[in-house]
């Protein structure tokens, strides 16, 4: 049964969203976008190793397990753990977008070229392949439009499957989403909210909502939270969420949180 899972795995700050996808023919596919593990703490790298361990009963890799593996960004608490997930289980493609913050991207370009890995900056012009029978649709960045802000070089992303669409949305701020809101397809289901629920990632300088106004009121929100060190989700982000009357989950409250597209339609698990 061709079917779309998207968890947002609770990592403390920062984000790290698993993607697995069923095709019609029963095959598997499976990506990861982002990965904040310090040498200290590796939540998502435990998280996926438990994962594919309950699924396989095996702690046994076969590698490339990943059909990609994709950096929303070149900050560190999307980033920097993503080196040691590729190294573990393997990836087919690597993916990013370009970035005023080069240095943040070398040792995962350098990486992959000694691991044989295929990379490549990606952006609007771009025909996304297939993930399994999900339609990609890269709605950001735009074609050689690099910004100083490196939350706006975020990769936004439209997965389509049974006439239901789920946006995962990096860290796009305001002028961003100035630039793509109207492109919110009515069919959204699922809208991870931008950059951790902060004042940037939803509301213009004047407080007031910036995707929230395209985003249809029907579809399912979550964060990956960042508590510590910057305080997000800001109280007037969810102010703005609770007046337009949206249901959202937060990683911080809600630990891991599941979406499921298939043919039945879309189902949520979280912890309440």
């Amino acid at each position: 049964m061709n079917q779309l899972k998207i968890i947002l795995i609770n990592v403390g700050w920062g984000d790290s969203i698993f993607l697995e996808a069923i095709d019609g023919n029963g095959n598997e596919h499976y990506a990861l976008i982002d990965s904040n593990d310090t040498l200290n703490y590796k939540s998502s790298l435990i998280f996926l190793k438990r994962y594919f361990q309950r699924k396989f009963n095996t702690s046994t890799v076969t590698k490339p397990l990943f059909d990609w593996v994709m950096l929303s960004h070149a900050h560190l608490d999307h980033g920097q753990g993503l080196k040691e997930i590729m190294r573990f289980f393997g990836t087919k493609k690597f993916y990013y977008p370009k970035s005023v913050l080069n240095s943040s991207l070398a040792h995962l370009q350098n990486y992959a070229n000694r691991a044989g890995i295929t990379h490549q900056a990606i952006d609007n012009n771009r025909i996304f392949p297939n993930f399994g029978d999900v339609e990609i649709e890269i709605l950001w960045p735009n074609e050689d439009d690099i910004s100083d802000n490196e939350n706006n070089n975020s990769i936004v992303l439209a997965l389509k499957l049974h006439n239901m669409t789920c946006m995962l949305t990096g860290d796009a701020e305001e002028d961003v989403w100035n630039q793509i809101k109207t492109q919110i397809p009515n069919d959204t289901v699922f809208f991870k909210i931008p950059h951790h629920g902060s004042r940037n990632g939803t509301l213009d300088h004047s407080g007031n909502g910036t995707w929230t106004t395209d985003c249809p009121q029907s579809a399912f929100l979550a964060m990956s939270t960042h508590i510590r060190p910057h305080d997000h989700p800001h109280q007037e982000v969810l102010d703005v969420l609770d007046v337009k009357g949206f249901t959202y989950a937060r990683t911080d409250d809600n630990y891991h949180v599941e979406i499921v597209i298939d043919l039945n339609g879309m189902t949520t698990k979280y912890s309440s």
